[in-house]
């Protein structure tokens, strides 16, 4: 994604009075934006944070966003020095939804609005990484350290907004554990030292993602 293309969507987003519908022929973008900062203590007041655990450097697990947001504990056995997050979903259709959403193109994009993708916009949450890069659809998060054992917390926005429940893409069942949304986003970390198989778990790890998902995002 360049940053070319970055103004034009949130221009097109932002402009008074012109929906999803109204958007053709122009093409719209659905923006997906992460953050990954300090523990946000709204949220662990209320409800248990997720862990992650049994999950090793460079092995890569694909879930769906925006979720049902909240923090997590870094029970991996390692530092976490970066993270990388690969956009896998390029469009996204949805007649049925309102408004409806039309084989649209999912990018990195400034959904909160401060002018940066990746940093947060709450001067309540610390951001853990001091570098965020984007480049098509590969976004790192680096020059920081998540230690093991920590809390983080690692929320997806999009714009629209399509979690679960938020008026686009309908309600979860409560009793349902998975609340993924429905762009599909693979990930995976380095850690302080780097393990010496990162290489072949890079290889490895994308087998058996779906499964890997429901153990360690999940808990």
């Amino acid at each position: 994604m360049t940053t070319i293309a970055t103004k034009i969507a949130l221009s097109v987003l932002g402009a008074t009075g012109i929906s999803f519908l109204s958007l053709t022929p122009a093409r719209a973008f659905i923006l997906v934006e992460p953050i990954v900062t300090a523990t946000n203590q709204d949220i662990l007041d209320t409800k248990k944070p997720r862990t992650l655990t049994d999950y090793q450097p460079g092995e890569v697990i694909e879930y769906g966003v925006p979720d049902v947001a909240n923090n997590f504990i870094n029970a991996t056995g390692y530092d976490i020095n970066s993270l990388v997050f690969d956009l896998k979903t390029l469009s996204y259709n949805n007649p049925d939804s309102t408004p409806a959403l039309n084989n649209e193109s999912v990018q990195w994009g400034d959904v909160n609005g401060d002018g940066k993708i990746g940093y947060s916009s709450n001067p309540e949450l610390k951001n853990i990484f001091t570098d965020v890069t984007v480049k098509d659809n590969l976004i790192t998060f680096s020059g920081g350290v998540i230690p093991n054992g920590t809390l983080f917390y690692n929320p997806f926005a999009t714009q629209p907004n399509l979690a679960p429940g938020a008026g686009i893409i309908p309600a979860v069942p409560a009793e349902q554990v998975d609340k993924d949304g429905p762009i599909r986003v693979a990930a995976y970390y380095t850690a302080v030292p780097e393990s010496t198989n990162v290489l072949g778990v890079l290889v490895f790890g994308t087998l058996g993602v779906a499964l890997k998902l429901k153990r360690s995002l999940h808990c």
